[in-house]
C-alpha cells in the first residue's frame, strides 16, 4: 500500500475496480458533514453519498449508503435487517470496527465487513462520490462497482 493510499484505494486497486479519488478543499483538522463536501466540491448533493454505520436491537452493525441531502430511513432499513430498529453507531465503536476516522468512513475497504445497504437513488447516475477514507477525500466510483466492491444491496433506505 502506498504511503498514502487509504483501505478503500488498496481494495479498489486490488481487485480492478474503476474508480477516481478527488481531494476537496476543506480543513483536514475536522470532521466535515456530505453536505459542506458537496458545496466544497461543487457536487449535487444527490449525487454525494454519506456513509453511515448503524447498530441493530441485536447489537449488530450495518453500513447504510445515502445521499448527502436525504436522512437515512431507518424503519425502511431495519426491515432489509429484519430488526425492531436500527440507530446509529457509536462514534468509537464505528471508528474501531471499520478502521477509518468518523467523517472519514469509506463503505470500501472497512476492517470487517459490514452488511451494506445502498440507497436506489443511486442508480440515476452513472458514478457517485462516497468518502474514499480521509477527510477531504472523495472517491468516484459507478453504483454497481461499489455495490460489488462491498457485497451490497441496492435498496430504498433514504427518506423522501
Amino acid at each position: 500500500m502506498a504511503k498514502d493510499e487509504t483501505a478503500a484505494g488498496r481494495n479498489l486497486r486490488l481487485a480492478k475496480v474503476a474508480h477516481a479519488f478527488h481531494e476537496i478543499d476543506v480543513p483536514k483538522d475536522r470532521k466535515t458533514s456530505a453536505l459542506d463536501m458537496a458545496q466544497a466540491s461543487g457536487l449535487d448533493p444527490a449525487r454525494l453519498f454519506k456513509t453511515l454505520i448503524v447498530t441493530t436491537t441485536e447489537a449488530k452493525l450495518a453500513t447504510a449508503i445515502v445521499p448527502a441531502d436525504k436522512d437515512l430511513d431507518r424503519k425502511a432499513l431495519a426491515k432489509h435487517l429484519k430488526t425492531k430498529r436500527v440507530d446509529l453507531a457509536d462514534q468509537k465503536h464505528a471508528e474501531k470496527i471499520t478502521g477509518y476516522k468518523a467523517g472519514a468512513i469509506s463503505p470500501v475497504g472497512q476492517k470487517k465487513h459490514l452488511p451494506t445497504f445502498l440507497d436506489e437513488s443511486a442508480q440515476t447516475f452513472d458514478t457517485i462520490y462516497v468518502s474514499g477514507g480521509r477527510w477531504g477525500l472523495e472517491l468516484e466510483i459507478a453504483p454497481n462497482d461499489l455495490i460489488k466492491a462491498t457485497r451490497g444491496t441496492l435498496c430504498a433506505i433514504a427518506l423522501p
